[in-house]
């Protein structure tokens, strides 16, 4: 009798444990020096969301919100999968959209579960209050310095492979990408892109940096390395946080949403600064 009280009591702290490690957020910090970053983007702030996947019968956290207009970011990017796939109501998703769009603007690209969902959805999704960059670009300008924002929307087939059986899922090409997305112009891009999984593509297409989620931080996290990848493979290459290649950083977000294990739901914060160089005393 003992024995069953104490498994039950165990069971029953493992229950909790998990429904409140899902529940608990990390509000992430990040300093990003860029060469080339123009004199008037030096300090500006961005907060980094993505994969809520919001369900309408489960409406969503506030705090996301009341988190995300604490930092007071001059811009909110959304990298994918704002809904789960198989939704046909958007009321609250909408909600959510329109009181993160009263802290800053927000700039979307459309994730795996955005180009699997009906076709009414992703029409619906387009009259939102964000700015949808399904493979196009908008000029961001403050004073008299711009830099180009890219959104890349990268088909199903580099998710699930060709037979959607999560097999033999091909590489994309900077031919490829370029044929999505054109030819990188000569400002300060900057590329959301809701699969990290082809940094270096990004990298040789030219983008400065890139914006991504999609990998959920690896679901279930164990001393600071993620577990599992959407696309069924153990220990994923990109799972949070910055990485680089050539020239090109790119920022991982663990997402909002899903299950996860010591794992906490994430908002990111990321201040651009330039490299400062030195001017050479006189002699």
């Amino acid at each position: 009798m003992i024995v069953k009280v104490v498994i039950g009591i165990v069971v029953m702290a493992l229950i909790i444990f998990v429904i409140v490690e899902n529940r608990l957020y990390d509000v992430t910090r990040f300093s990003l020096k860029a060469k080339g970053l123009p004199q008037s983007f030096d300090g500006v702030k961005i907060a980094h969301l993505s994969d809520l996947h919001l369900k309408s019968s489960q409406g969503y956290d506030y705090k996301i919100i009341s988190l995300t207009r604490e930092l007071e970011p001059d811009y909110i990017f959304l990298t994918g999968d704002l809904i789960t796939r198989n939704q046909t109501e958007l009321k609250k998703q909408k909600e959510f959209i329109k009181y993160l769009s009263e802290i800053a603007p927000v700039y979307f690209v459309f994730g795996n579960h955005e180009n699997d969902a009906d076709e009414e959805v992703q029409k619906e999704l387009l009259t939102f209050p964000f700015t949808v960059l399904n493979n196009k670009y908008v000029i961001l300008e403050r004073g008299s310095y711009s830099v180009c924002l890219y959104g890349a929307n990268i088909s199903s087939k580099y998710y699930l492979g060709e037979n959607f059986d999560y097999k033999n899922i091909p590489y994309l090409s900077k031919n490829e990408l370029t044929e999505l997305i054109g030819e990188k112009n000569n400002a300060f891009s900057i590329l959301l892109s809701h699969n990290p999984n082809f940094l270096k593509t990004y990298s040789e297409w030219g983008a400065d940096m890139v914006f991504s989620g999609h990998i959920h931080g690896g679901a279930i996290r164990l001393f600071g390395k993620g577990l599992f990848s959407p696309e069924r493979k153990l220990f994923p290459t990109y799972t949070d946080g910055v990485y680089k290649s050539g020239g090109t950083q790119m920022v991982i977000s663990r997402g909002l949403g899903k299950f996860r294990l010591f794992n906490h739901r994430e908002v990111i914060l990321c201040t651009l600064t330039r490299y400062k160089t030195v001017e050479p005393s006189e002699a």
